[in-house]
């Protein structure tokens, strides 16, 4: 997950701090998330399929 939401936020020209801001999360909440130690909630998975534009999200969130 880590290295996709690195590559999507260069792709996309977006800071870590403004992902965080646009998920509404703080920079500690979010490098969890991305990290994998604590789950994405439905909102903010619908929140990274907006801002990035993912086509399948089932393979984007449950594929590692």
């Amino acid at each position: 997950m880590e290295d996709k939401i690195n590559q999507l936020m260069q792709e996309y020209s977006i800071t870590f701090n403004d992902l965080a801001t646009r998920l509404g999360v703080g920079k500690q909440t979010l490098t969890r998330k991305i990290k994998g130690t604590t789950e994405w909630t439905y909102p903010e998975m619908m929140s990274l399929i907006q801002i990035f534009n993912i086509k399948d999200p089932q393979q984007f969130f449950f594929n590692r």
